[in-house]
């Protein structure tokens, strides 16, 4: 889980929260992808994802969504290195 904000624009993406609906909203050309806080659906240009987790919010306020699911939604990949604890984001 990473902080939303930081990683839908380290890919490039537009992003707008809407703190009434809950609703992370994330944009790029003809890629739009829509969550909502503690909501196990996601749609990726309409289309319904059931998440493994729900994005949720800290207690210090920080939105926090899946990076595998938001990466793998803009056509990256991810790959995890289980000895070092460190996960990497091929975006080509």
């Amino acid at each position: 889980m990473v902080p939303f904000r930081q990683i839908f624009e380290s890919l490039g993406m537009n992003v707008n929260w809407d703190s009434k609906t809950k609703n992370i909203i994330a944009t790029k050309a003809d890629l739009t992808i829509k969550m909502t806080l503690d909501s196990f659906k996601a749609t990726v240009n309409n289309k319904e994802f059931i998440l493994t987790q729900t994005p949720f919010d800290s207690p210090d306020g920080i939105v926090y969504v899946n990076l595998r699911f938001i990466s793998e939604a803009v056509g990256a990949t991810v790959s995890w290195d289980n000895v070092k604890k460190i996960a990497s984001i091929d975006t080509e």
